[in-house]
């Protein structure tokens, strides 16, 4: 979102400089001279539809797809050119109101407001870019204070800096060029700085994405049926994996709340999800290879922990028969093995060694051919890692020998190692726990077939 602010001011301030460079030589600094409104229409539309285009380009930008910057250059500037000249119109009859009515005081109220007017309805460009309503309302109340910012320094402007230009330059109607130049950078840079911050303030809902292309990029969900997908035009783009759909899911209004609509396969804290069903902050979304997190504003709704099982989410889809439920392959008719069934390593010369009264002893049992886990969520599903004989360490960090990307799992989690030909999990004071079959635990022996879960990333034990 800090991007996206930086976006809109500099982008605001150079669509103002380019139209203060366009327009400047059509302009007369006599202020006593009749009105033309055919120049004041030609100066409101090319001010208008650069500073437009521009905010338009920043909010494209923050998107990250063409799709979005071309369609926030045209949309922008489309909308910016009639409302640079309906606002300046405005500002230009306010102006001469109160310019009459108070010489000097009134010439600097009447353009403070004029040029608020002008703002605003260039600001209105930026929310009909994101097709949504309240973009609009931050879009009329940023623009308004940034051209009346703009407005309200122009005077002053003139009387320094104009001055200073025009006595070095000696010449005649020079003097408000450097004050055009400033206050119209100023406008553009206003009205995209205020649009950024009151979005900021307002937001109520977004998508970060934690894993995968784009990763910390938020996405605000400021209108009803936001979309999350490959399509360049979503709402939440996801670029450059295939197995998200051109329009994977839909982020709806809910009442006083939101609920998520899939459209595709995808799990939401670990669970499929085949129906719609109602987000809370902190849900994690896993659509193909990548990792978003719903979040709310503080004070929007009650963070619900990750490690309570909801019941509005829906069962996994049936498995039809034959059909392995892990790896989808079918099952051998026989012996009922796929390709993810752990094969027996006996063979007739196999000689079995001596007992290890030394392990009994100590009480804990002997697994055999548990020394392997298969990734079943994420990044890591239908990855295999075989357990080390000097074990394993798992987190998110990059010096785990398993790494983990995803923000439910600790940097340093847990551990698991191989002692007396058992393995054996144990929980590193992770903040979101290991689960085995569910049951949180701090130490535990494994077997084939656990399913052990680090946050909200579950593992196969084979």
């Amino acid at each position: 979102m800090v991007s996206k602010l930086f976006y809109l001011m500099v982008f605001g301030a150079i669509g103002g400089l380019l139209a203060w460079f366009v327009n400047e030589p059509f302009v007369q600094d006599d202020i006593r001279r009749d009105v033309d409104w055919g120049h004041v229409a030609f100066f409101g539309s090319v001010s208008g539809g650069f500073i437009g285009a521009m905010i338009g380009l920043a909010t494209g930008l923050s998107l990250g797809t063409g799709k979005h910057i071309l369609r926030g250059v045209a949309l922008g500037a489309l909308v910016g050119f009639p409302g640079g000249w309906i606002g300046l119109t405005v500002g230009q009859i306010l102006f001469n109101v109160f310019g009459n009515a108070l010489p000097v005081a009134g010439w600097i109220l009447g353009r403070i407001i004029g040029w608020s007017a002008f703002g605003a309805l260039i600001g209105l460009s930026e929310g009909i870019v994101a097709r949504s309503p309240k973009r609009m309302r931050n879009g009329l109340l940023g623009g308004a204070i940034g051209g009346a910012l703009g407005g309200a320094l122009f005077d002053f402007l003139a009387l320094t800096v104009g001055s200073i230009f025009g006595f070095a330059l000696r010449a005649e109607g020079e003097a408000g060029a450097p004050s055009r130049a400033v206050a119209l950078t100023l406008v553009g840079a206003g009205i995209g700085l205020f649009i950024g911050l009151l979005e900021l303030m307002t937001r109520s809902a977004w998508v970060r994405v934690i894993y995968g292309r784009n990763e910390g990029k938020d996405y605000p969900i400021d209108r009803d049926g936001a979309y999350i997908g490959r399509d360049e035009l979503a709402d939440v783009p996801l670029r450059g994996d295939p197995q998200v759909a051109p329009r994977h899911a839909e982020i709806r209004r809910d009442g006083g709340g939101y609920a998520l609509i899939p459209h595709a396969p995808l799990l939401l804290n670990g669970q499929p999800v085949a129906a719609p069903v109602e987000l809370h902050d902190g849900d994690m979304l896993q659509v193909g290879q990548f990792q978003v997190q719903f979040q709310l504003r503080e004070g929007q709704a009650q963070r619900v922990p990750r490690d309570v099982a909801r019941s509005s989410l829906p069962p996994p889809p049936p498995t039809p028969p034959g059909v392995c439920p892990y790896c989808g392959q079918r099952q051998d008719p026989v012996t009922g093995a796929c390709a993810c069934t752990p094969v027996a390593t006996t063979t007739p010369s196999f000689t079995p060694p001596a007992p290890n009264y030394a392990a009994a002893s100590t009480g804990v049992a002997v697994v055999a051919q548990a020394t392997t886990l298969v990734g079943l969520d994420g990044a890591l599903a239908g990855q295999r890692f075989t357990v080390p004989p000097i074990g394993l360490t798992i987190g998110r960090e990059t010096d785990n020998a398993l790494v983990v990307p995803d923000l439910s799992v600790s940097r340093h989690h847990a551990r698991v190692a191989l002692e007396n030909g058992a393995l054996i999990v144990y929980d590193l004071n992770s903040t979101n726990g290991v689960f085995v079959n569910e049951q949180r635990v701090q130490k535990q022996v494994l077997k084939a077939g656990d399913i052990v879960r680090f946050g909200i990333v579950r593992f196969r034990v084979e």
